[in-house]
């Protein structure tokens, strides 16, 4: 089963303590890559502090701020550098040279997928051969999603870029003829954002949650609900899943490191190892431009990218087992967590430590239950469950940080 939210059929099993020798030994494999890319990255974030104040000053791309200001405005220009910090959004980084380095290689790595190149990593999660309408349907849902809703800007930030993650899916999901295309694009650009929103501002940012949450609730309501409207529609059918092959079947160092950044673009659906590194590059490019351009121009870029990295990086240790067993583990749904909350509250270890072992242990055996409960038969994207089982988790660790944590450390 290959590790894309393409999939209409979940393995769902109980882990057990009793694990056979062989399999509980196989961590061995990949523990090497592990401590390696965790030293690189802790490296990388003490590398990026240290230079952070030094470039302080620089203002070579504008700010977060600033954007967000044109777009409350109605400047075009600041419309346009909205819709491409939306393409990077959902991996909480919302960064125009991230966007353009994580389109590039994303295309890369879906050419090199087609052409079945033992270096295209994670490709795009098997959809290399829809790709390009993927791509193109997105951003014609982004570009949408302004002209209907722009006016909203004046109210401050607004969750456009979460068509990002449900027509997306839809495309994935039910394919690429022009009919399922424009009915995807449409039907999901019209619902999602006005779900979004007004979980946004009507429960969300009142009780001082991750912004994210807002989307996650939505994405979890409006996909089933689309998948409802789509079954009235004759043509909006759903084709046979393509098999897919056991990633670790590789090179387990390859393996390892190439699922990390590979999980970290699930977070924007594409699940490209490739597109993460390009997204990466141009991220830090952006980040020496200005420190306040990236992850919404906090100044914890530097952090964001470490709990990323570090939280994949223990997850897929934690997990490998599953991995090696069915191909496929949930363990990009903690990254989104991690991600979440690292971008929400105060850059404390007492908050960030813990937050990288909740989201690299939980949520891989936690998604297989939701699905097990639900009775998930792949009549719908199971992207839906994950973020139920984000959101749940994401709140309830939100409420412990802001009111047993966060006290404590004032």
């Amino acid at each position: 089963m290959e590790n894309t939210l393409n999939d209409t059929e979940a393995v769902v099993e109980t882990s057990s303590a009793a694990e056979t020798p062989s399999t509980a030994c196989s961590r061995k494999e990949i523990l090497p890559a592990f401590c390696i890319t965790v030293v690189a990255a802790v490296a990388l974030y003490v590398l990026m502090m240290y230079l952070q104040p030094m470039l302080m000053n620089n203002n070579f791309i504008y700010d977060f701020g600033t954007m967000m200001s044109g777009c409350m405005e109605g400047s075009i220009e600041y419309y346009v550098a909205w819709f491409f910090a939306d393409l990077t959004e959902g991996s909480f980084i919302a960064a125009l040279p991230a966007s353009i380095g994580m389109i590039i290689m994303g295309f890369v790595a879906a050419a090199l997928e087609r052409k079945k190149s033992k270096h295209a990593g994670t490709g795009v999660a098997g959809n290399g051969h829809i790709f390009l309408a993927m791509f193109l349907t997105t951003c014609a849902a982004l570009i949408l999603g302004q002209v209907i809703y722009g006016s909203l800007f004046s109210s401050g930030w607004i969750p456009t870029f979460a068509v990002v993650l449900t027509v997306q899916v839809f495309v994935i999901f039910y394919g690429v003829n022009w009919k399922k295309i424009l009915t995807s694009l449409i039907v999901g650009t019209i619902i999602t954002f006005p779900v979004c929103y007004w979980l946004l501002y009507g429960i969300v940012s009142p009780l001082g949650l991750p912004l994210f949450i807002a989307v996650s609730v939505g994405v979890a309501i409006v996909v089933p609900l689309c998948s409802l409207i789509f079954r009235l529609m004759p043509w909006m059918d759903i084709p046979a899943p393509a098999p897919g092959s056991n990633p670790t079947d590789q090179n387990k160092s390859k393996f390892f490191v190439h699922q990390i950044l590979g999980d970290i673009g699930q977070l924007t659906i594409w699940g490209s190892s490739w597109a993460t590194v390009g997204m990466y590059i141009g991220g830090i490019i952006g980040w020496v431009m200005n420190p306040l351009h990236p992850a919404y121009g906090s100044g914890n870029f530097p952090l964001l990218i470490m709990v990323q990295v570090v939280t994949g990086a223990l997850a897929i240790l934690i997990w490998y087992p599953k991995w090696k067993k069915n191909g496929m583990a949930f363990t990009f749904a903690g990254i989104v967590f991690a991600s979440a909350i690292v971008s929400t509250y105060p850059p404390s270890w007492a908050i960030v430590i813990p937050t990288i072992i909740i989201g690299a242990v939980v949520f891989a055996p936690l998604v297989d239950w939701v699905l097990k409960v639900f009775r998930f038969k792949g009549t719908y994207h199971p992207i839906c469950l994950i973020q139920l089982s984000i959101f749940t988790v994401c709140a309830a660790w939100s409420f412990a940080v802001m009111y047993l944590i966060m006290p404590m450390l004032a």
